[in-house]
């Protein structure tokens, strides 16, 4: 059976999530609609990036990933068309794109503009449904961009002695991930002690391996079962305990041995 992700920033009181799945079915039963996320915060593509990162993987090839976060953001929006390892994946060209991807995919189609509003946008939505379950190639339906936007401020900045990055994410239990992974910690830190800087005169100086690795309600950090670093205080809300918030900047500094 096709499936089909869904990730929005929607949320879960309005009737526009159950309009995209209804769009969906119409044009594609029989298939799945699997909710990823409608809690992304509103306009948040570094988190909405971060969750599906995370999450397609999990899914078999030929998945289609509709990615609708921060959708009117310019006087004409529109929606691309992406693949990436054998999953496709939909998103407004707002810098969503290479969030999710670096380098960005070869190739990306245009699905079409939707300025007209969110009936135009569901409009766009049911035509890639409809190819993509059709199994069409998009160059028979869509056109080839020669540029996407691009948001490269959102990623880690990174010299010789320092990584510059930014809370992406929130999960339930306040704990705040970085999109700063381990790969790019170890690959800048070889082995260096560090300082790594949350809030103005607040610091840690070692990564633990597990939350008990502190006492109760002190803060720790800790890369991730995705591999990210995470902000956390034990049996805690470190957002609320810490003012943590989306978008915060933070600071690794390695110091020389």
């Amino acid at each position: 059976m096709s499936v089909i992700t869904l990730t929005t920033d929607f949320g879960i009181q309005e009737p526009y999530v159950a309009m995209t799945k209804g769009v969906c079915l119409q044009v594609a039963e029989p298939c799945r609609v699997i909710d990823i996320s409608h809690q992304v915060a509103p306009y948040a593509i570094g988190q909405a990036a971060y969750l599906v990162r995370q999450a397609y993987p999990s899914f078999s090839a030929n998945t289609l990933h509709l990615v609708l976060v921060h959708l009117f953001d310019r006087p004409e929006p529109r929606l691309l068309l992406a693949r990436f390892r054998g999953h496709w994946f939909v998103v407004p060209d707002n810098g969503l794109l290479s969030l999710l991807f670096q380098p960005l995919p070869e190739v990306v189609h245009e699905i079409g503009s939707y300025s007209g509003g969110f009936q135009e946008l569901l409009a766009c939505v049911r035509k890639v449904v409809l190819h993509w379950h059709a199994q069409d190639a998009p160059d028979t339906w869509a056109k080839v961009v020669s540029r996407v936007e691009e948001k490269m401020w959102l990623h880690p900045t990174v010299t010789a002695h320092q990584i510059k990055g930014n809370i992406v994410h929130i999960d339930r239990f306040g704990n705040a991930v970085v999109n700063i992974h381990q790969i790019l910690f170890e690959e800048v830190g070889n082995g260096r002690p560090f300082q790594f800087h949350f809030r103005p005169h607040e610091r840690i100086t070692r990564i633990s391996t597990q939350y008990a690795d502190v006492p109760e309600g002190q803060p720790l950090l800790l890369f991730n079962a995705a591999g990210f670093l995470e902000i956390a205080v034990r049996t805690g809300q470190a957002a609320s305990l810490l003012n943590l918030h989306l978008d915060d900047a933070v600071q690794l500094d390695f110091l020389q041995p």
